[in-house]
């Protein structure tokens, strides 16, 4: 699992405001929090991808050592697609009407997020059509059920291409996970309402979710779990800082008991994402989370 560690309460170059964040936690941060983040996987390599093409979309190409490929950008805006054994991987990515739409491709693989490669293609009805310009069957990997019925828990691949291996899936390692996802990066973020929400944190898996707040209002979260079967912290980022694997967060709490909480006073009108993580690698386990109106 991407291992993101941060201490205190920290506000982004948004946040240069008199507002700012105030933790209501019951202890003090992990005193081994050492405020930098870790990722094993590199940014796609993007090859045979071309700068301008008459057609409505576009073929991004490349290989990566993710096993799903992320495009951001464009009125598809996100478009995703598992990756080929061979770490080959290809995308029809929509593009605007006219001129040019600038790409950010990540890769994911066991909740790991890579750094970006940022690609810009523009739409000339006067540019030569690519010699290949839409993503071809060969292109798409064959997906098939992975569970213990099919006998291919054991293998390390990510036989129904949902970005997962054995150790990290769920019809693989029994966990049951909550209504909210895909929730677990920060590409597909849902919105939600004040209230208490019973939740399940699996194996790899972070949760993420999304809140529009107006210039000065509070925002109170309360995460609480049994501190013997978990260790969760939590954070509060800007989708920008969040999708870009950023270790810069708003507000945060990473105590070592069994209650996360923190009340941030928003420093700027927008959309903040929460991520709501474990500690320990493999971390799963039940969990409430409070949204105090």
């Amino acid at each position: 699992m991407l291992k993101v560690r941060t201490i205190g309460c920290a506000v982004t170059a948004i946040a240069a405001f008199a507002w700012g964040c105030s933790a209501e936690r019951p202890g003090e941060n992990k005193p081994d929090d050492a405020g930098t983040g870790t990722t094993t996987l590199d940014p796609p390599a993007i090859v045979e991808t071309p700068l301008t093409t008459p057609r409505g979309t576009v073929a991004v190409r490349g290989t990566t050592d993710g096993a799903r490929v992320v495009v951001k950008g464009g009125p598809g805006d996100p478009v995703v697609a598992p990756v080929l054994p061979t770490g080959g991987f290809c995308i029809d990515a929509p593009l605007e009407a006219t001129g040019p739409t600038s790409f950010t491709v990540y890769a994911l693989k066991n909740g790991l997020v890579s750094p970006s490669t940022e690609i810009t293609v523009t739409k000339d009805s006067a540019a030569p059509i690519p010699s290949m310009p839409q993503c071809l069957g060969m292109e798409q990997p064959v997906c098939v059920a992975e569970d213990t019925a099919s006998n291919n828990c054991t293998n390390d691949k990510d036989d129904n291409c949902n970005g997962y291996t054995d150790e990290c899936e769920p019809t693989c390692n029994g966990c049951v996970d909550d209504g909210f996802g895909p929730n677990w990066v920060p590409f597909f973020v849902p919105m939600i309402a004040d209230g208490t929400y019973p939740l399940q944190i699996c194996p790899c898996r972070d949760d993420w979710f999304a809140f529009n707040l107006v210039q000065g209002r509070s925002l109170r979260v309360r995460v609480t779990f049994t501190s013997t079967a978990l260790d969760l912290d939590i954070k509060l980022q800007t989708p920008a800082a969040a999708e870009s694997n950023s270790t810069v967060s708003v507000a945060r709490s990473a105590t070592t008991t069994g209650i996360e909480e923190f009340t941030y006073v928003a420093a700027a009108t927008g959309t903040y994402y929460l991520k709501i993580y474990s500690f320990r690698d493999g971390g799963t386990g039940k969990y409430t989370l409070t949204i105090f109106p």
